[in-house]
């Protein structure tokens, strides 16, 4: 099972002090992995406070070249020189405020994987494509559209676009079946039986026991949720 912790563009140096200390007291279990995004900036602080725990650290993006004239963007190759072991790409928000299109995706997850990062992968419906009955048929086009050519250090992010930030989620049946159906993409078009289909949408603590309970579900992509210490230590132990 795998929980990541997005913290996006929250907490400050004093905040993630702070945290690091709660994350001394967590009972981590060897059947959980986990990993912490903090913004870009703070990546070494936090690498340097928690690398003697067993909590890896990613980077929220990273560029689909390995070095250039590109202001203001990461490389994969410093994310791992700072200590990361995972990148998220392909983040909902990403592709809507930063218009990051699949084919740039595609690029990012490939240079990532190049880098020895491992890649988590987001893909998700809007809410017109779930009303009109689409949702899967768009989620396998971006998936299609954003595969590196490795996937031994890829995970799949399912999140919902419409449920992000909403408090609002899709039924376990729905979220059952849309990983389930991811999983079978993988074994019927690349023969690849154990990719790992973790959730992330508006997850809380009061939802996610459940969710982590349904078929098919091995892990979670926490958002707001994961900014306190302790809501996250909950969440987390919910996965053991």
């Amino acid at each position: 099972m795998f929980v990541a912790a997005n913290w996006k563009m929250n907490l400050d140096k004093n905040s993630i002090f702070e945290f690091s200390k709660h994350l001394n007291n967590f009972k981590f279990s060897s059947k959980v992995e986990a990993c912490i995004f903090p913004p870009m900036t703070y990546i070494d602080y936090l690498y340097n406070l928690i690398k003697n725990l067993p909590i890896s650290v990613g980077g929220q993006n990273c560029h689909f070249k390995s070095s250039g004239a590109f202001t203001g963007e990461v490389s994969a190759n410093f994310l791992k020189d700072t200590g990361c072991e995972y990148v998220l790409v392909g983040h909902s928000e990403r592709r809507i405020l930063n218009n990051e299109n699949n084919a740039e995706i595609k690029s990012r997850a490939q240079t990532a994987i190049n880098s020895n990062l491992k890649v988590i992968l987001c893909v998700g419906e809007r809410l017109t494509d779930r009303e009109e009955g689409k949702a899967l048929e768009y989620i396998e086009k971006q998936i299609n559209d954003c595969l590196p050519n490795n996937f031994k250090n890829l995970i799949i992010a399912y999140e919902p676009i419409w449920a992000i930030g909403s408090n609002q989620t899709p039924s376990l049946g729905e979220i059952e079946n849309v990983h389930g159906y991811i999983k079978k993409f993988f074994l019927k078009n690349y023969d690849v039986k154990n990719i790992c289909v973790i959730y992330g949408g508006s997850v809380n603590l009061n939802n996610s026991k459940d969710i982590f309970k349904t078929k098919n579900v091995d892990g979670g992509l926490i958002g707001g949720a994961s900014l306190k210490a302790d809501d996250f230590k909950k969440i987390y132990d919910n996965l053991k």
